[in-house]
């Protein structure tokens, strides 16, 4: 137990983040931290603002937003311009107060789980440039998060579905995160809001192909297959070599999960809050790793990993959150390292896919073997 010293850095942090734009500005603040910054503020918000606009002009924001700042399409559901329009974002005193709502919720959530988790790793992991990016952007990665958190916070109640299916209707790949229920053993829950899940990717079915051509490829400061290969392509190399890597990676997730299965006392069936936020972040993690181009940001939902890997003295787990911090921080690694930070992060960030993906290979094979007894000592949720 490390106090709450980690607790009060983290606000002592977020205060002093607060004040410091207050007195020097919005740009200066955040580059003095390795944030890159747009202006105006909330850069990410603003897409969903001037699709509001937009779509009182008559126009779709999936097709056309020339009042967005950047004039970016909207990669988000529609239900975004609705949500907009009830709040009011086109006024920028309601667009800058919805933002400020979204950061408290975060934070508050931030807060939380360093405070009934206390670690100073985790305290890292939560004043991460890539976390920090999430904020400063005002993203709306922090709602979902928040609803994440929610989700995991109420499992196994019959409502917790409820969190992550509205996640799912607004950004879609939250989706993964019903990996929970299914690992648990929750089918009750699981089956009926896997129903749920189809029928809002049907609702949705005009939208997806133009959401994710709207959304971009890239490989710096990002994560995931999809922008390996972007990487690949983009340097003319030969598309053998990124299946190579591929196979590679996947051939040790398979030699890792097998030798995390053979150990004794790998944790495989827990009631507990932090084996449920665990199991939320991975799920998240793993899949966006695997189906989509994120920007850093998205890399928050692995702060929800820190807690059980350093409480059940996982294989290895003080290891694994060492590559979390690294893979959060490239926008501190790249600009102080060069070449030898990007590879660092992404080294962290493959290191991290391999390990969580046997683990999470280990519980769903465990799902067809006798349910064991809950490790002892675990706290209840």
């Amino acid at each position: 137990m490390q106090g709450k010293g980690p607790f009060l850095l983290y606000l002592g942090a977020i205060i002093t983040l607060v004040v410091c734009i207050s007195y020097f500005g919005w740009t200066r603040t955040w580059s003095a931290v390795f944030v890159p910054t747009y202006s105006p503020p909330f850069g990410d918000m603003r897409i969903i603002q001037g699709a509001v606009i937009s779509a009182k002009q008559g126009l779709n924001p999936q097709i056309s937003n020339p009042n967005d700042p950047w004039r970016n399409l909207l990669n988000y559901p529609l239900i975004w311009v609705k949500i907009g329009q009830a709040v009011n974002l086109p006024n920028e005193s309601r667009f800058i107060q919805f933002c400020s709502l979204m950061i408290l919720c975060f934070v508050g959530i931030c807060t939380y789980i360093l405070y009934r988790f206390p670690s100073f790793k985790l305290l890292a992991c939560l004043l991460s440039t890539a976390t920090l990016l999430g904020i400063e952007r005002g993203n709306t990665d922090l709602i979902m998060y928040s609803l994440v958190f929610l989700f995991a916070l109420m499992v196994p109640k019959k409502l917790s579905p409820v969190p992550i299916l509205a996640a799912t209707a607004l950004k879609l790949y939250p989706v993964f995160g019903l990996g929970v229920l299914f690992v648990k053993r929750q089918f009750n829950l699981f089956f009926p809001s896997f129903i749920v899940v189809l029928a809002i990717f049907i609702y949705l079915g005009n939208e997806l192909a133009v959401i994710r051509s709207n959304t971009p490829v890239f490989f710096y400061r990002s994560y995931g297959f999809p922008s390996l290969a972007a990487y690949f392509s983009s340097h003319n190399l030969p598309s053998w070599m990124f299946v190579g890597l591929a196979a590679v990676v996947c051939s040790t997730i398979f030699v890792t999960a097998h030798c995390l299965r053979k150990m004794e006392g790998i944790p495989r069936h827990q009631e507990a809050f932090e084996f449920d936020l665990f199991l939320a972040g991975a799920s998240i993690y793993i899949g966006t790793f695997i189906f989509s181009s994120n920007w850093d940001y998205r890399l928050m939902f692995l702060t929800f990993c820190v807690p059980f890997l350093e409480a059940r003295r996982f294989p290895f787990g003080g290891l694994l959150v060492i590559l979390i911090i690294a893979a959060l921080n490239e926008w501190v690694l790249h600009p102080l390292l060069g070449r030898a930070g990007l590879a660092i992060s992404w080294f962290a960030k493959i290191g991290v896919f391999i390990a969580l993906s046997a683990y999470l290979a280990v519980l769903v094979l465990a799902i067809f073997e006798p349910a064991s007894k809950p490790v002892e000592g675990l706290s209840e949720s």
